[in-house]
Protein backbone atom coordinates (compact mmCIF):
# COMPACT_ATOMS: atom_id res chain seq x y z
CA UNK A 1 0.00 0.00 0.00
CA UNK A 2 3.16 2.30 0.74
CA UNK A 3 2.96 3.09 -3.11
CA UNK A 4 -0.55 2.98 -4.18
CA UNK A 5 -2.07 5.41 -6.37
CA UNK A 6 -5.54 5.93 -7.56
CA UNK A 7 -6.52 5.57 -11.20
CA UNK A 8 -8.13 8.97 -10.90
CA UNK A 9 -5.76 11.80 -9.33
CA UNK A 10 -7.94 14.58 -9.71
CA UNK A 11 -11.87 14.06 -8.29
CA UNK A 12 -14.76 16.75 -8.43
CA UNK A 13 -16.63 17.22 -5.18
CA UNK A 14 -19.76 19.00 -4.94
CA UNK A 15 -20.59 20.74 -2.15
CA UNK A 16 -24.07 22.93 -0.51
CA UNK A 17 -24.21 24.14 2.49
CA UNK A 18 -27.43 25.37 4.62
CA UNK A 19 -28.30 26.68 8.45
CA UNK A 20 -30.75 27.72 10.49
CA UNK A 21 -31.07 28.99 13.95
CA UNK A 22 -29.87 25.65 15.49
CA UNK A 23 -28.05 23.77 13.07
CA UNK A 24 -25.85 23.48 10.36
CA UNK A 25 -26.72 21.18 7.29
CA UNK A 26 -24.37 20.02 4.61
CA UNK A 27 -24.45 18.16 1.27
CA UNK A 28 -21.70 16.30 -0.24
CA UNK A 29 -22.54 14.74 -4.24
CA UNK A 30 -19.10 13.01 -5.92
CA UNK A 31 -18.68 10.48 -8.68
CA UNK A 32 -17.81 6.56 -7.50
CA UNK A 33 -18.55 4.09 -10.32
CA UNK A 34 -17.06 1.48 -8.44
CA UNK A 35 -20.20 -0.40 -6.31
CA UNK A 36 -20.03 -2.09 -2.72
CA UNK A 37 -17.89 1.07 -1.16
CA UNK A 38 -20.60 0.00 1.96
CA UNK A 39 -18.37 -2.88 2.83
CA UNK A 40 -15.79 -3.23 4.89
CA UNK A 41 -13.11 -5.14 6.88
CA UNK A 42 -14.88 -8.25 6.62
CA UNK A 43 -14.44 -12.03 8.06
CA UNK A 44 -14.32 -14.90 5.72
CA UNK A 45 -14.79 -18.94 5.96
CA UNK A 46 -12.32 -20.48 3.66
CA UNK A 47 -10.27 -23.49 3.35
CA UNK A 48 -11.62 -24.44 6.93
CA UNK A 49 -10.36 -21.17 8.51
CA UNK A 50 -11.18 -17.73 9.30
CA UNK A 51 -9.56 -14.93 7.14
CA UNK A 52 -9.56 -11.37 7.58
CA UNK A 53 -10.34 -9.71 4.31
CA UNK A 54 -10.12 -5.44 4.78
CA UNK A 55 -7.70 -3.33 2.29
CA UNK A 56 -7.38 -2.77 -0.39
CA UNK A 57 -10.90 -3.08 -2.11
CA UNK A 58 -10.32 -4.68 -5.73
CA UNK A 59 -10.96 -1.43 -7.42
CA UNK A 60 -7.89 0.23 -6.25
CA UNK A 61 -5.87 -3.15 -5.63
CA UNK A 62 -4.05 -4.96 -9.16
CA UNK A 63 -5.49 -7.86 -7.73
CA UNK A 64 -8.58 -7.90 -10.05
CA UNK A 65 -8.90 -11.57 -10.11
CA UNK A 66 -9.14 -12.29 -6.13
CA UNK A 67 -11.57 -10.42 -3.92
CA UNK A 68 -9.70 -10.34 -0.80
CA UNK A 69 -10.07 -6.42 0.41
CA UNK A 70 -13.00 -4.67 1.89
CA UNK A 71 -13.11 -0.76 2.54
CA UNK A 72 -15.67 1.43 2.97
CA UNK A 73 -16.05 4.92 1.31
CA UNK A 74 -15.77 7.86 3.46
CA UNK A 75 -16.06 11.54 3.50
CA UNK A 76 -14.33 13.86 5.89
CA UNK A 77 -13.35 17.65 6.22
CA UNK A 78 -10.99 19.81 8.49
CA UNK A 79 -12.91 22.43 10.55
CA UNK A 80 -11.35 25.13 12.09
CA UNK A 81 -12.55 28.71 13.56
CA UNK A 82 -9.22 30.58 13.16
CA UNK A 83 -7.92 29.34 15.94
CA UNK A 84 -5.30 27.07 14.61
CA UNK A 85 -2.07 29.11 13.04
CA UNK A 86 -1.79 27.95 9.67
CA UNK A 87 -4.42 26.34 9.41
CA UNK A 88 -6.19 28.51 6.82
CA UNK A 89 -3.73 28.04 4.60
CA UNK A 90 -2.53 24.55 4.54
CA UNK A 91 -5.17 22.64 6.13
CA UNK A 92 -4.65 18.58 5.96
CA UNK A 93 -1.05 19.26 4.64
CA UNK A 94 -0.33 20.47 8.35
CA UNK A 95 -1.47 16.82 9.97
CA UNK A 96 0.75 14.90 7.94
CA UNK A 97 4.30 14.25 9.23
CA UNK A 98 7.16 11.88 8.43
CA UNK A 99 6.90 8.90 10.28
CA UNK A 100 3.16 8.33 10.34
CA UNK A 101 1.54 5.02 9.67
CA UNK A 102 1.21 4.25 5.82
CA UNK A 103 4.02 6.13 4.84
CA UNK A 104 6.95 4.98 3.27
CA UNK A 105 9.07 5.39 6.76
CA UNK A 106 6.76 4.45 8.79
CA UNK A 107 8.19 4.65 12.54
CA UNK A 108 8.17 1.08 14.48
CA UNK A 109 5.31 -0.12 17.25
CA UNK A 110 8.50 -0.57 20.01
CA UNK A 111 9.87 3.27 19.53
CA UNK A 112 6.05 4.68 20.14
CA UNK A 113 5.05 1.83 22.54
CA UNK A 114 8.27 3.05 24.67
CA UNK A 115 7.16 6.79 24.39
CA UNK A 116 6.04 8.52 27.32
CA UNK A 117 3.05 10.06 25.78
CA UNK A 118 2.05 7.52 23.16
CA UNK A 119 3.21 4.25 24.44
CA UNK A 120 2.05 1.92 27.02
CA UNK A 121 2.12 4.42 30.25
CA UNK A 122 0.28 7.34 28.23
CA UNK A 123 -2.34 6.94 25.37
CA UNK A 124 -1.64 3.42 24.59
CA UNK A 125 -0.65 3.77 20.77
CA UNK A 126 1.40 1.74 18.38
CA UNK A 127 1.32 4.21 15.49
CA UNK A 128 1.84 7.50 14.81
CA UNK A 129 -1.08 9.69 13.03
CA UNK A 130 -2.16 12.84 11.95
CA UNK A 131 -1.53 15.67 14.44
CA UNK A 132 -0.84 19.37 14.71
CA UNK A 133 3.03 20.95 14.80
CA UNK A 134 1.05 22.95 17.65
CA UNK A 135 1.36 20.04 19.84
CA UNK A 136 4.96 19.80 19.58
CA UNK A 137 8.03 21.78 21.61
CA UNK A 138 9.32 24.69 19.49
CA UNK A 139 7.85 26.94 17.01
CA UNK A 140 4.79 26.49 16.00
CA UNK A 141 5.49 24.98 12.94
CA UNK A 142 8.58 22.63 14.58
CA UNK A 143 6.68 18.83 14.18
CA UNK A 144 9.31 15.94 15.94
CA UNK A 145 6.29 13.91 17.31
CA UNK A 146 8.99 12.99 19.92
CA UNK A 147 8.52 16.32 21.78
CA UNK A 148 5.32 16.60 22.03
CA UNK A 149 4.27 19.22 24.94
CA UNK A 150 3.46 18.05 28.18
CA UNK A 151 -0.91 17.17 29.11
CA UNK A 152 -1.81 20.56 30.91
CA UNK A 153 -0.33 22.56 27.51
CA UNK A 154 -1.87 20.10 25.66
CA UNK A 155 -5.05 20.95 27.64
CA UNK A 156 -5.04 24.63 27.15
CA UNK A 157 -4.30 24.41 23.37
CA UNK A 158 -7.43 22.87 23.62
CA UNK A 159 -9.07 25.37 25.89
CA UNK A 160 -7.96 27.70 23.09
CA UNK A 161 -9.56 26.10 20.27
CA UNK A 162 -6.16 25.11 18.82
CA UNK A 163 -7.24 21.52 17.32
CA UNK A 164 -9.18 20.79 14.18
CA UNK A 165 -12.18 19.59 13.92
CA UNK A 166 -12.29 16.47 11.86
CA UNK A 167 -16.05 15.16 10.99
CA UNK A 168 -16.67 12.16 8.84
CA UNK A 169 -19.16 9.95 7.37
CA UNK A 170 -18.47 6.25 6.83
CA UNK A 171 -20.82 4.32 4.23
CA UNK A 172 -20.27 1.33 6.55
CA UNK A 173 -19.36 1.84 9.36
CA UNK A 174 -21.86 4.47 10.70
CA UNK A 175 -24.29 5.18 7.46
CA UNK A 176 -26.54 2.43 8.58
CA UNK A 177 -27.69 4.43 12.02
CA UNK A 178 -27.80 7.69 10.41
CA UNK A 179 -24.69 9.07 12.28
CA UNK A 180 -21.58 10.41 11.62
CA UNK A 181 -17.96 9.85 13.56
CA UNK A 182 -16.84 12.83 15.00
CA UNK A 183 -13.00 13.12 15.94
CA UNK A 184 -10.45 15.60 16.13
CA UNK A 185 -6.61 16.76 16.20
CA UNK A 186 -3.82 18.04 17.83
CA UNK A 187 -1.75 15.61 18.94
CA UNK A 188 -3.08 12.52 17.58
CA UNK A 189 -6.45 12.16 15.96
CA UNK A 190 -8.70 11.48 18.67
CA UNK A 191 -12.05 9.87 18.65
CA UNK A 192 -14.33 12.67 20.39
CA UNK A 193 -15.62 12.27 24.03
CA UNK A 194 -18.39 8.71 24.39
CA UNK A 195 -18.67 6.29 22.14
CA UNK A 196 -18.51 6.32 18.21
CA UNK A 197 -20.76 4.09 15.94
CA UNK A 198 -18.63 0.99 15.71
CA UNK A 199 -16.35 -1.54 17.66
CA UNK A 200 -14.45 -4.53 16.92
CA UNK A 201 -15.48 -7.90 17.18
CA UNK A 202 -13.48 -10.71 19.26
CA UNK A 203 -12.52 -13.90 16.62
CA UNK A 204 -10.32 -16.68 16.19
CA UNK A 205 -9.00 -18.38 12.80
CA UNK A 206 -10.72 -21.74 14.57
CA UNK A 207 -13.39 -21.13 16.73
CA UNK A 208 -14.74 -17.90 14.68
CA UNK A 209 -16.44 -14.36 14.95
CA UNK A 210 -18.27 -13.41 18.16
CA UNK A 211 -21.19 -12.36 16.20
CA UNK A 212 -23.02 -13.07 12.93
CA UNK A 213 -25.94 -12.13 11.12
CA UNK A 214 -29.53 -13.03 12.63
CA UNK A 215 -30.42 -15.92 10.15
CA UNK A 216 -34.11 -14.59 9.74
CA UNK A 217 -32.27 -11.37 8.39
CA UNK A 218 -29.73 -12.57 6.06
CA UNK A 219 -30.37 -16.70 5.32
CA UNK A 220 -26.82 -18.43 6.21
CA UNK A 221 -25.80 -16.15 9.14
CA UNK A 222 -23.39 -14.42 6.65
CA UNK A 223 -23.16 -12.93 3.66
CA UNK A 224 -21.83 -14.65 0.35
CA UNK A 225 -18.46 -14.29 -0.35
CA UNK A 226 -18.43 -15.82 -3.49
CA UNK A 227 -21.43 -14.18 -4.68
CA UNK A 228 -20.25 -10.72 -3.86
CA UNK A 229 -16.50 -11.71 -5.56
CA UNK A 230 -18.76 -12.39 -9.10
CA UNK A 231 -20.85 -9.01 -8.38
CA UNK A 232 -23.76 -9.39 -6.56
CA UNK A 233 -23.63 -7.15 -4.32
CA UNK A 234 -25.66 -6.34 -1.33
CA UNK A 235 -27.59 -2.94 -2.28
CA UNK A 236 -26.73 -0.25 -0.71
CA UNK A 237 -29.46 0.94 1.71
CA UNK A 238 -31.12 -2.75 2.04
CA UNK A 239 -30.69 -4.32 5.25
CA UNK A 240 -28.19 -6.61 6.17
CA UNK A 241 -24.96 -5.83 5.54
CA UNK A 242 -23.73 -4.20 8.26
CA UNK A 243 -23.67 -5.83 12.18
CA UNK A 244 -26.28 -3.17 13.44
CA UNK A 245 -27.84 -3.76 16.68
CA UNK A 246 -31.15 -4.93 15.36
CA UNK A 247 -29.26 -7.95 12.67
CA UNK A 248 -27.05 -9.29 15.50
CA UNK A 249 -26.96 -12.57 17.11
CA UNK A 250 -24.04 -14.40 18.49
CA UNK A 251 -22.45 -16.94 16.06
CA UNK A 252 -23.40 -20.37 15.79
CA UNK A 253 -21.09 -22.32 14.06
CA UNK A 254 -24.00 -24.52 12.85
CA UNK A 255 -25.64 -21.89 10.82
CA UNK A 256 -23.17 -19.27 9.45
CA UNK A 257 -19.26 -21.58 9.09
CA UNK A 258 -19.80 -22.28 5.27
CA UNK A 259 -17.29 -22.00 2.81
CA UNK A 260 -16.94 -18.88 1.51
CA UNK A 261 -19.42 -17.18 4.67
CA UNK A 262 -18.52 -13.76 5.03
CA UNK A 263 -19.48 -11.37 8.18
CA UNK A 264 -17.95 -8.01 9.06
CA UNK A 265 -15.97 -7.72 11.28
CA UNK A 266 -16.92 -4.26 13.18
CA UNK A 267 -20.34 -4.53 14.82
CA UNK A 268 -22.04 -1.04 14.94
CA UNK A 269 -23.08 0.45 18.41
CA UNK A 270 -25.61 3.17 19.39
CA UNK A 271 -23.35 6.53 19.64
CA UNK A 272 -23.01 8.79 22.49
CA UNK A 273 -21.80 11.91 23.51
CA UNK A 274 -19.71 14.44 21.69
CA UNK A 275 -18.99 11.75 19.06
CA UNK A 276 -22.77 11.72 18.20
CA UNK A 277 -22.77 15.00 17.48
CA UNK A 278 -23.11 14.90 13.63
CA UNK A 279 -26.15 12.96 12.06
CA UNK A 280 -25.29 11.55 8.42
CA UNK A 281 -26.97 9.27 5.69
CA UNK A 282 -25.33 8.64 2.02
CA UNK A 283 -27.68 7.19 -1.00
CA UNK A 284 -25.37 5.70 -3.79
CA UNK A 285 -26.92 5.77 -7.31
CA UNK A 286 -25.82 5.01 -10.52
CA UNK A 287 -22.00 5.49 -9.61
CA UNK A 288 -22.56 8.31 -7.51
CA UNK A 289 -22.66 9.34 -3.75
CA UNK A 290 -25.35 12.09 -2.34
CA UNK A 291 -24.13 12.42 1.54
CA UNK A 292 -25.99 15.20 3.72
CA UNK A 293 -24.21 15.69 6.96
CA UNK A 294 -26.04 17.67 10.10
CA UNK A 295 -24.86 19.10 13.55
CA UNK A 296 -26.07 21.65 16.19
CA UNK A 297 -23.99 25.11 16.04
CA UNK A 298 -23.69 24.84 19.45
CA UNK A 299 -22.99 21.94 21.09
CA UNK A 300 -22.08 20.92 24.51
CA UNK A 301 -18.45 19.45 24.07
CA UNK A 302 -15.95 22.65 23.16
CA UNK A 303 -12.55 20.86 23.84
CA UNK A 304 -13.25 18.80 20.82
CA UNK A 305 -16.01 20.39 18.67
CA UNK A 306 -15.43 24.04 16.77
CA UNK A 307 -18.50 25.88 17.79
CA UNK A 308 -20.06 27.82 14.75
CA UNK A 309 -22.38 30.71 14.93
CA UNK A 310 -23.89 32.72 12.10
CA UNK A 311 -22.50 35.42 10.37
CA UNK A 312 -19.07 34.30 11.18
CA UNK A 313 -16.53 32.29 8.78
CA UNK A 314 -14.76 28.92 9.15
CA UNK A 315 -12.26 27.24 7.58
CA UNK A 316 -13.05 23.22 5.32
CA UNK A 317 -11.03 21.07 3.95
CA UNK A 318 -12.91 17.88 2.29
CA UNK A 319 -11.34 14.76 1.67
CA UNK A 320 -13.30 11.70 0.19
CA UNK A 321 -12.03 7.90 0.63
CA UNK A 322 -12.53 5.18 -1.56
CA UNK A 323 -11.46 1.46 -1.50
CA UNK A 324 -8.84 2.12 1.22
CA UNK A 325 -7.63 4.18 3.94
CA UNK A 326 -5.17 6.25 5.83
CA UNK A 327 -2.76 8.60 3.21
CA UNK A 328 -4.73 7.36 0.14
CA UNK A 329 -7.64 9.64 -0.79
CA UNK A 330 -8.82 12.90 -2.85
CA UNK A 331 -7.62 15.98 -0.43
CA UNK A 332 -9.18 19.69 -0.49
CA UNK A 333 -7.28 22.85 -0.61
CA UNK A 334 -8.56 24.65 2.44
CA UNK A 335 -11.78 26.99 1.83
CA UNK A 336 -14.07 29.64 3.94
CA UNK A 337 -17.37 28.49 4.97
CA UNK A 338 -19.11 31.77 5.70
CA UNK A 339 -22.83 31.41 7.81
CA UNK A 340 -24.91 33.41 5.89
CA UNK A 341 -22.28 35.61 4.88
CA UNK A 342 -19.67 36.26 2.17
CA UNK A 343 -15.95 35.22 3.14
CA UNK A 344 -12.69 37.44 2.64
CA UNK A 345 -10.32 35.85 -0.59
CA UNK A 346 -8.61 33.05 0.81
CA UNK A 347 -5.94 33.23 -1.52
CA UNK A 348 -4.37 36.71 -3.18
CA UNK A 349 -4.38 35.11 -6.71
CA UNK A 350 -7.76 33.69 -5.88
CA UNK A 351 -11.52 35.79 -6.28
CA UNK A 352 -13.87 34.74 -2.59
CA UNK A 353 -15.95 32.85 -5.14
CA UNK A 354 -13.27 30.31 -5.98
CA UNK A 355 -11.65 29.57 -2.28
CA UNK A 356 -15.37 30.31 -0.14
CA UNK A 357 -18.69 28.51 0.46
CA UNK A 358 -21.46 30.49 1.76
CA UNK A 359 -24.13 28.59 4.24
CA UNK A 360 -27.95 29.87 2.93
CA UNK A 361 -30.11 30.53 6.11
CA UNK A 362 -33.65 29.03 6.00
CA UNK A 363 -36.20 28.38 8.45
CA UNK A 364 -35.96 25.25 10.17
CA UNK A 365 -36.99 21.87 8.92
CA UNK A 366 -35.10 20.34 5.33
CA UNK A 367 -32.74 22.54 3.74
CA UNK A 368 -34.17 23.59 0.14
CA UNK A 369 -31.07 22.49 -1.75
CA UNK A 370 -32.91 22.73 -5.07
CA UNK A 371 -32.02 26.76 -4.36
CA UNK A 372 -28.44 26.14 -2.53
CA UNK A 373 -25.87 27.51 -5.05
CA UNK A 374 -23.69 24.51 -5.25
CA UNK A 375 -19.56 24.86 -5.09
CA UNK A 376 -17.45 22.82 -7.27
CA UNK A 377 -14.30 21.57 -5.20
CA UNK A 378 -11.53 19.73 -7.03
CA UNK A 379 -9.84 17.30 -5.27
CA UNK A 380 -6.14 15.82 -5.14
CA UNK A 381 -4.75 12.91 -4.62
CA UNK A 382 -1.54 14.51 -1.99
CA UNK A 383 0.72 11.43 -2.69
CA UNK A 384 3.60 11.54 -0.31
CA UNK A 385 4.03 15.32 0.47
CA UNK A 386 4.32 15.60 4.40
CA UNK A 387 4.68 19.30 6.36
CA UNK A 388 8.42 18.37 6.57
CA UNK A 389 8.47 18.76 3.11
CA UNK A 390 7.06 22.13 3.24
CA UNK A 391 9.11 23.27 5.77
CA UNK A 392 12.09 21.79 4.53
CA UNK A 393 15.57 24.29 3.79
CA UNK A 394 15.08 22.61 0.20
CA UNK A 395 11.80 23.89 -0.21
CA UNK A 396 12.35 27.27 -2.34
CA UNK A 397 9.02 28.87 0.06
CA UNK A 398 9.76 27.20 3.00
CA UNK A 399 10.51 30.61 4.40
CA UNK A 400 6.87 31.93 3.70
CA UNK A 401 5.64 28.32 4.81
CA UNK A 402 6.79 29.05 7.69
CA UNK A 403 5.31 32.42 8.52
CA UNK A 404 2.38 31.35 7.26
CA UNK A 405 2.50 33.75 4.33
CA UNK A 406 1.41 31.42 1.29
CA UNK A 407 -1.07 29.39 1.03
CA UNK A 408 -1.26 26.15 -0.73
CA UNK A 409 -3.31 27.55 -3.14
CA UNK A 410 -0.26 30.33 -3.94
CA UNK A 411 2.50 27.29 -3.20
CA UNK A 412 0.39 25.09 -6.46
CA UNK A 413 -1.04 28.18 -8.27
CA UNK A 414 -4.92 27.76 -10.14
CA UNK A 415 -5.46 24.16 -11.11
CA UNK A 416 -4.70 21.89 -8.02
CA UNK A 417 -3.77 18.88 -11.00
CA UNK A 418 -0.13 21.13 -10.43
CA UNK A 419 0.26 19.68 -7.19
CA UNK A 420 1.11 16.29 -8.64
CA UNK A 421 4.02 17.48 -11.42
CA UNK A 422 5.95 17.74 -7.64
CA UNK A 423 5.09 14.13 -6.95
CA UNK A 424 8.11 11.14 -6.99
Amino acid sequence: MGHWRPKTLVKQLTVQAAFDTEHLHLRFEWDQPDPGGWLHDMLVYRDGRWHRYASPSPWVSDRSNDHQGFYEDRISFLLDDGSVHGGEAFGGWLTVHRGMRSLPDEIGSDEIEAHPHYGRDGLGRTDIRKYLPHACAGEWWENDWREVRPPAELEQLKRDGVFFDLPMWRAHRSDPLCFGTDHHILDYRHTDAGRHTYTSQVWDPIEGPTYMFDPSVVPGGALDHHAIANGAIPPHGADGYALDPEHTVAFDPAVAEWEGAMIPRRPLQSPTGSAADWRASGTWRDGRWVVEMSRRLTTEYPLDTTQLQPGEYYTISPAVHHGAGTRWHWVAYPYRLGLGIEPPPLSSIHDADRTSIVATPFEGGTPPWESVDPVEIPLLFPGLVTWDDLISDTHPQSAAVRAAEITMWELYEKDPASFLEDQP
